[in-house]
């Protein structure tokens, strides 16, 4: 279990607990083609030439140095590499990334807990695998998203069912024993079957972690332009599904998309929940330092020439507490609510009880079983 002190709720203090890790996020915005319920930063990397692949990460790394300081932090250090789609760029540009990362005063001084990288299978070598390892990435990410073919089709997603084996058994073969599997449900014209049959087909791999993601059509994506629109009743009863299967074959729900084998929580992103600090690098990336939150550029041609900021702004206590709890609350275990803040929030909370969308026990507060269902309407609250 990842434990932060000797407790993995949360206790408001004004600071994330101390033990938690620090995080550090890289984004590769590059991907083979633009999926169409896609609102990341990224750019298909065969088709747009003068997104160079070459000069982002002869960027990103000016960016490590001149962001990253010397001196080690006084606790352990998460890396996570993620896009777009870190295993389209070339194994020689992986390696100089990972290796930067790896061997900066910054992380090379303190003890690296969890080194993820993302991959999706259509751009998997044994060659790259290779990489990762020598490098020192001890988790993958692989974004299946479905082991239907069909489905993978309305998605536009560029790899099939075989391509996804095949990878999943080099990534074993190589020697990772930390592997998480994203999948999406609520997509238009799955069924409630569709996504049982992909269930079942993902714990027959034995990963070690599941992401269950409900599809998001967000404004501007080419599902969006194209008026698609989800099932609400069925995208309910694949999550309600989802929740008791992984659980009834042994992953822990530890946090609302998140389901783990003991021990495989991604202490990267508990760490984010846990409102912790980290750096972000890349394009669009964001930053939690010290009480203030940075974001950098989205603008290829600025970030390139070392404009690597965009905004940053200074949270008041207020807006750190509320953020706190609408990050803690997506872990099930629960926030622990000190005094002022339920001094500032009792009527919100009160409320919500009232409603069925959240129960509490002393101090501690979570969501109920309908309130992880309408998450949204409950975060909402404290906005």
């Amino acid at each position: 279990m990842v434990h932060c002190n000797t407790d993995r709720r949360i206790s408001f203090s004004g600071l994330p607990p101390r033990g938690c890790s620090a995080g550090i996020y890289v984004h590769i915005p590059f991907c083979r083609k633009k999926c169409g319920y896609c609102d990341f930063v990224s750019f298909p990397i065969d088709k747009i030439s003068s997104y160079s692949p070459e000069r982002y990460v002869d960027s990103l790394i000016k960016e490590f140095s001149s962001r990253l300081p010397a001196a080690a932090p006084d606790m352990p250090v998460t890396i996570y590499v993620g896009g777009g789609t870190p295993s389209v760029i070339s194994s020689r540009l992986l390696f100089k990334i990972l290796f930067e990362l790896k061997h900066s005063k910054f992380a090379g001084k303190s003890a690296v807990k969890e080194f993820t990288v993302e991959l999706n299978p259509e751009s998997v070598s044994k060659d790259k695998l290779g990489v990762l390892k020598e490098c020192g990435v001890d988790r993958l990410s692989f974004g299946a998203q479905s082991l239907d073919d069909r489905i993978l089709n309305i998605l536009g997603r560029v790899h099939n069912v075989r391509d996804f084996l095949r990878a999943y058994r080099l990534a074993r073969e190589t020697g990772f024993q930390n592997i998480n599997i994203d999948l999406i449900f609520g997509i238009p014209g799955q069924s409630l079957d569709d996504f049982k049959d992909t269930l079942n087909k993902a714990i027959s791999l034995s990963p070690e972690h599941i992401s269950a993601y409900s599809l998001s059509i967000e404004t501007g994506t080419e599902f969006y332009l194209h008026g698609m629109e989800k099932d609400e009743e069925t995208d309910a009863a694949m999550y309600e599904y989802v929740i008791k299967f992984l659980k009834d074959n042994g992953y822990l729900h530890y946090e609302i998309s998140n389901f783990a084998k003991p021990g495989f929580e991604c202490v990267h992103n508990v760490n984010y929940w846990l409102n912790g600090e980290y750096f972000g690098f890349g394009l669009s990336a964001a930053s939690h330092l010290s009480g203030v939150r940075r974001e950098n550029t989205g603008i290829f041609s600025d970030y390139i020439k070392g404009i690597y900021k965009n905004s940053e702004e200074n949270l008041s206590p207020e807006k750190k507490i509320a953020e706190t709890i609408i990050l803690g609350l997506r872990m099930t275990d629960g926030v622990r609510l000190s005094r002022e803040v339920k001094k500032i929030y009792k009527h919100n909370i009160m409320s919500l009880v009232r409603q069925g969308l959240l129960k509490t026990s002393g101090d501690y507060v979570k969501l109920s079983d309908k309130g992880i269902i309408f998450a949204d309407t409950v975060f909402r609250e404290f906005l």
